[in-house]
């Protein structure tokens, strides 16, 4: 074995998904040259002394990805258990297990096939039939799906043709996790076909509208606003006994200590450099919500309540979310369990776990959710149900939980679906359903409405904002 990849495996130290807190792990000299496979997320990799070729992987066939060393595999995953058939990694908060295989990864790559449309369709086909998770909840039949797509794909399909179609296909499934990305010409090519053919194009919220509706909710009720990364996180109080927190998403966290000066498209530039540069954006996420939220309990500890507002955040990082209620969370809970799709059923179940943090919020809170409050931000939902005086407001949150796999196809073109199952310590999922609030709001569903809706009822004051004041002053 290398010796240099030797020496790191010895000095490894394994961390815990919610603590972070470094342990030592006792190590054997072995060697993890071969095939692994990662339980439940059609992914393998083949172990060499200076490469670890990546594989993701499919009935019909495997498609290679980038090659890694082994330094930055483990500069960027934490390591739990490092054996010789076996070996437990963590990213932030997520969980993997791989396992030694005689499977030759190399030798099912079809690279003569790859830029075939009728084999993208099928690798495509077959990833979703084997690893996605909600078909029942969904209502899909997704072999009467290949019946009615598949005819029309052959070998003389068009690049553009083809995304129309996967497009149509994937989007019958109605979920919001799902995603293909292309490359750029191709999909301005799309976004022409789309224009070009009447009514196939969602009303979308215009930026403007969306950032009016936060800016006056800020400026109606926000005493001595602060921000975070240019805006994307504002907080502050809204009288001595309520404090407010605005999330816009769930990703712009992470605290690279950037230059003031930098204009606010300069800004974000560098801060998704850095991101990139990172060993591990999701240790920089978490380290980057601590820093935040302690510094917000240290200044807003003596109110009487505090307000999460989701209402406009679609989703980002767990760790924003579990880092954030680990601020709220007075004892040690365990919140949600989420397994991963494997085969016709599932791994094991994984406990996602509240730990209390050093600087602690004890009073009441309350989180603000509407349709559009999606994925993370339905986890921070979710979360906040298990820690006591906590009151969620508004209208069911959108329904779509589960972290993205994120695979290639082999003509190069990358999509993303939902493996993983999220229940509520009850073995309750809201897939599809989306989490109800405690005190209903007659929020729109539509996005565009709901935005009109809420600038509208701005002009009286916001109902799920006077609700809380009304409430802290009984």
């Amino acid at each position: 074995m290398n010796k240099s990849i030797l020496a790191l495996f010895l000095l490894m130290l394994a961390v815990s998904c919610q603590t972070h807190e470094k342990q030592p792990l006792e190590k054997e000299a072995i060697s993890l040259n071969g095939n692994w496979e990662y339980l439940g997320f059609g992914r393998g990799m083949t172990f060499g002394d200076t490469i670890i070729k990546r594989y993701h992987m499919t009935s019909v066939g495997h498609v290679p990805l980038s090659d890694n060393t082994p330094k930055e595999f483990f500069d960027y995953y934490t390591v739990d258990t490092l054996a010789a058939d076996t070996i437990l990694i963590r990213d932030g908060v997520k969980a993997f297990k791989l396992f030694r295989t005689d499977t030759d990864f190399a030798k099912d790559v079809h690279a003569n096939r790859a830029e075939d449309p009728r084999y993208n369709f099928e690798v495509l086909w077959h990833t979703f039939n084997e690893q996605y998770c909600y078909f029942t909840e969904r209502n899909i039949d997704w072999d009467a799906m290949y019946q009615t797509y598949q005819p029309q794909v052959n070998s003389d399909t068009t690049p553009l043709e083809l995304y129309l179609l996967f497009e149509k296909m994937l989007g019958e499934i109605g979920d919001g996790h799902i995603s293909m990305d292309v490359p750029n010409e191709l999909e301005e090519d799309y976004e022409k076909q789309l224009t070009a053919t009447e009514g196939t194009m969602e009303e979308e919220v215009p930026a403007e509208l969306e950032k009016q509706v936060k800016r006056q909710m800020i400026d109606r009720y926000v005493e001595e606003v602060k921000e975070f990364n240019r805006g994307d996180f504002k907080w502050g109080r809204i009288n001595e006994d309520i404090g407010y927190l605005q999330f816009s998403n769930m990703i712009g966290f992470a605290h690279y200590d950037i230059s003031d000066s930098l204009s606010t498209k300069e800004f974000w530039n560098e801060w998704w450099q850095k991101l990139g540069e990172a060993k591990n954006y999701h240790d920089d996420t978490w380290k980057g919500t601590r820093y935040l939220m302690d510094s917000i309990v240290k200044t807003l500890g003596d109110a009487e309540a505090i307000i999460v507002d989701l209402r406009f955040n679609g989703g980002g990082f767990d760790e924003v979310s579990v880092e954030t209620l680990n601020h709220f969370a007075q004892e040690r809970t365990d919140f949600c369990t989420k397994k991963a799709r494997l085969g016709d059923g599932y791994t094991e179940k994984q406990t996602m776990t509240l730990l209390p943090a050093e600087q602690l919020f004890k009073g009441k809170l309350y989180v603000l959710i509407s349709h559009e409050t999606a994925s993370a931000a339905e986890l921070l939902t979710l979360g906040s149900k298990a820690i006591p005086n906590t009151t969620l407001i508004g209208s069911t949150t959108e329904g779509v939980f589960s972290d993205v796999l994120h695979k290639k196809l082999p003509n190069g073109w990358t999509y993303g679906l939902s493996n993983l199952v999220y229940e509520s310590m009850e073995g309750i999922s809201y897939e599809n359903v989306g989490i109800a609030p405690d005190v209903a709001m007659a929020y729109p569903k539509a996005s565009k409405d709901f935005y009109e809706y809420l600038l509208t009822d701005l002009k009286d004051g916001d109902d799920a904002i006077e609700y809380v004041i009304a409430q802290t002053k009984k």
